[in-house]
């Protein structure tokens, strides 16, 4: 059989239905600059609350670019472990300790303690992170996601682009994150979950018809 277009597999897709997963907890934590909720935010718990009432993985667009970084990422494993001599060890999805509907799906760990992200992005993007010299900001909350649910301290992020020129297709940086982000993470998801489960609550009580007396 083969994997579905996420990378992920059939069992995994399941584990994760209607839970909030670290790859999405930027949406989770998206907010106007007048903090209000963003319509992706509201979007994102719709799509929970109606994989939990219907069983299945709501659709989603993969783009190309997406694609390229699903096929890419085992040639990502080998480029990092061929020039670092560490190995990979791959990871199932992880349930958070205490914090129902929450969980992660590590694309590996290096030890107990140091986690692994891939990312395949576009050429441009691979050059925007590498200039800055950085872990990009908008794959951090997803980071300290993955330290809450697997007990990671750190995470190795692995950037990679196989149309660079040999030498220049990889980008790493550790990322650690800080007691603060650990817990204002953690308080992000424990209110997004909340929230699915008032909506949860509405949905399944309101009356499926209403007739008007006459």
């Amino acid at each position: 059989m083969n994997e579905p277009a996420t990378g992920l597999s059939t069992e995994q897709l399941r584990q994760r239905l209607g839970c909030l997963t670290a790859s999405q907890m930027k949406r989770a934590m998206s907010f106007t600059t007048k903090g209000k909720p963003t319509e992706d935010r509201s979007s994102y718990q719709r799509e929970m609350l109606a994989e939990r009432m219907v069983g299945f993985a709501m659709d989603h667009y993969v783009s190309p670019a997406m694609q390229h970084g699903i096929d890419q990422e085992g040639a990502a494993k080998e480029a990092y472990s061929w020039l670092t001599g560490n190995m990979i060890e791959p990871l199932p999805t992880i349930a958070h300790p205490s914090i129902p509907f929450f969980l992660a799906t590590p694309d590996g760990m290096l030890n107990p303690d140091v986690g692994v992200e891939v990312k395949c992005p576009t050429s441009a993007k691979f050059v925007l992170w590498k200039l800055a010299g950085e872990v990009p900001e908008e794959h951090k909350a997803q980071m300290v996601a993955q330290c809450l649910c697997a007990g990671f301290g750190e995470v190795e992020f692995i950037a990679f682009d196989p149309r660079m020129p040999d030498g220049q297709r990889l980008f790493v940086r550790r990322f650690k994150p800080s007691d603060e982000d650990m817990a204002a993470v953690a308080k992000a998801a424990e209110t997004f979950l909340g929230e699915v489960e008032e909506m949860f609550n509405v949905f399944t009580t309101t009356p499926v018809v209403e007739v008007a007396r006459v």
